[in-house]
Order: structure tokens, then C-alpha cells, then sequence
């Protein structure tokens, strides 16, 4: 089991990057679409907590820039019908703290903003995670990565809608540079209706 990597980003693609190790050896880590927008560009130093997924015709890494995202994440994936991508989406738009917080209230509007996560299965979540999920979570200290900011959160849910990264980012700052102020929810509102009408 490989529960972290510490070495240097190859390349890019996608919602994956391939990390170079010392040992010479390129591995290909998933991320959620927030941490893929904070992690360093290629040639840089990145240090991840992986979660390793063995199936038979897989062996796929999944990486986090903290323990409390990756150990969400196996929790996530003890919930009956609640595969990785579903998992990973879940954290690309909200931190561990947040989500359990959504968990505790029984927030099931947080949870349909979710890519992939209709009120039927919502209200499901809800009913598996409230012992696993408790609202007291707190980030760790020790994240690698600064928590995104409401620009971050907006562009990582936009692209998890499967809107191409540069005219997101486009699309964002232009929001943000007019409302400075806006939350992410109201972001991803205006955002879309920017898309709809192109």
C-alpha cells in the first residue's frame, strides 16, 4: 500500500499529474479537481498522502495535499454505491471540515451542488455518513496546500461540470474582478449562465 509520495511534478493532464520520486520511478496520481488547481507546476516539489485502489485489472493512486482529505476520501469509499470519481468530485468542492459540516446540519441543497449528486442520492449520503462524517473535523496543520479561495472553489466545481480549464479560469477572473466579494455558489450561478448564453 502507498500511503505517500514525496518527489518532483513530470507533467499535467487532465485531473492527474505524473510524480517523479528520487528513486527514478513516475507515478500516475487522480486528484480531486481542487487539489489539480493547487498543485505546483511541472519541475516543482510536491509531497501528497496517497490512497492506493487495487482492483484486477487496476492498481490506481489517488493523492491529497493532507491526511484529513485522504482519510475522508476511504470513508467516502466505504459508502455502499460510492465509487472514487463520486468521491473525488465530493472533495473538489468542499475541505473535510466542510463537508461534515454539510453532513451534521443534513444539508442535502450543499450536497446536490456536488457534480453527479441528485437529491435522492443526497438525502442517502446523509443517512450513511452521519456517524462517519462528524462536524468537529478540523484541517490539519500540517496541509502542503493553501485552502482555495471562493475563485478556486467556483473554478474547481466548473471544471468538475466538465468546462475546460482556460475558459474557467477566463471566466472567473472576470467575475471576481468585478464582484470581488462574491461566494462561490454565486460564482458558479453567474458562471454558468455566462456559458449558456455563448
Amino acid at each position: 500500500m502507498i500511503a505517500y509520495l514525496e518527489g518532483t511534478v513530470l507533467y499535467q493532464e487532465h485531473d492527474a499529474c505524473v510524480l517523479l520520486t528520487s528513486g527514478g520511478v513516475g507515478y500516475q496520481v487522480l486528484l480531486t479537481t481542487k487539489g489539480f488547481l493547487a498543485l505546483p507546476g511541472a519541475g516543482s516539489e510536491a509531497r501528497l498522502f496517497m490512497h492506493t485502489v487495487v482492483r484486477e485489472d487496476a492498481l490506481t493512486l489517488y493523492g491529497f495535499f493532507s491526511r484529513e482529505e485522504r482519510d475522508t476520501f476511504i470513508i467516502l469509499l466505504s459508502v455502499p454505491k460510492l465509487g472514487p470519481k463520486t468521491a473525488l468530485a465530493m472533495l473538489g468542492c468542499y475541505e473535510p471540515a466542510e463537508l461534515a459540516a454539510c453532513i451534521g446540519r443534513e444539508d442535502v441543497a450543499a450536497l446536490t451542488t456536488i457534480p453527479g449528486i441528485g437529491t435522492k442520492t443526497a438525502k442517502r449520503l446523509l443517512l450513511d455518513l452521519k456517524d462517519k462524517l462528524k462536524p468537529t473535523m478540523t484541517v490539519s496543520s500540517g496541509r502542503v496546500a493553501p485552502k482555495a479561495t471562493e475563485a478556486g472553489d467556483c473554478a474547481a466545481a466548473l471544471i468538475s461540470l466538465g468546462y475546460g480549464r482556460q475558459e474557467v479560469e477566463e471566466v472567473v477572473r472576470l467575475l471576481f474582478e468585478k464582484e470581488p466579494d462574491l461566494d462561490a455558489s454565486s460564482a458558479i450561478r453567474q458562471a454558468l449562465k455566462i456559458f449558456s448564453s455563448q
